[in-house]
């Protein structure tokens, strides 16, 4: 399977670190096809319709260029990254509203990706800024219900009213919640997300310096 798939989309003169990217890239376009299109058949609100919706087709046109023009562009990457990033925002508010798992770890995919393939550092940055400013507004919601989630409100199954009433209490659904709860709530999402950004990025600056001791060895070499 992996050199079926590496014959449609590798070129011969592709080194090997080009050809590990574009093997990441399969299953990171592939995936979110699955979730938009599962998206699209099982939500109801227009917020996750229309976060399914761009899921699907940003990334399936990307999977069609991969293997088309058997090429990797960090421009391609950026604007699948971005737009993912987007889909992940629609879909988690939709979730907040429904009580349902919320979708916004999914982004933290993006920013692996971005670092692995050694995209531009300010594209991870904006990733990370955008997730984090997206993090405080939710959780501002939830402790004051300013009226962000009467916009995402919806369900994957229309059981989102029984529930509320098995959940909460109050006549605005879900339920104000304390500031301090949602504090530390933040606090740690925040906490865990830069962490991640923080180690895997160490992770792909370590891999990039090794490449190149490796390439001034062979380099050394020859002379």
């Amino acid at each position: 399977m992996y050199s079926r798939i590496l014959s449609k989309i590798a070129l011969p003169d592709d080194d090997e670190v080009t050809v590990k990217r574009k093997m990441i890239l399969v299953p990171f376009f592939f995936v979110p096809i699955l979730v938009g299109g599962a998206g699209m058949l099982i939500v109801v609100s227009i917020a996750a319709q229309a976060g399914s919706m761009l899921c699907l087709l940003t990334n399936l046109a990307a999977l069609v260029y991969l293997f088309a023009m058997k090429d990797s562009p960090d421009w391609l990457i950026e604007i699948v990254g971005y737009m993912d990033l987007l889909a992940i925002i629609l879909i988690d508010l939709n979730a907040m509203g429904a009580m349902l798992p919320r979708m916004w770890p999914m982004a933290v995919l993006v920013v692996d990706v971005f670092l692995v393939c050694r995209i531009r550092s300010r594209s991870s940055i904006v990733v990370v800024t955008t997730l984090c400013l997206w993090l405080f507004i939710t959780s501002l919601e939830l402790s004051t219900r300013f009226g962000l989630l009467d916009i995402g409100d919806g369900d994957f199954n229309g059981d989102h009213e029984m529930r509320y009433n098995a959940t909460c209490t109050c006549d605005s659904m879900p339920c104000e919640r304390s500031v301090s709860s949602v504090g530390i709530t933040f606090v740690i999402m925040v906490a865990i997300f830069l962490l991640d950004y923080y180690f895997t990025r160490g992770f792909a600056v370590e891999v990039l310096a090794e490449k190149r001791k490796l390439e001034l060895g062979v380099l050394a070499a020859r002379d």
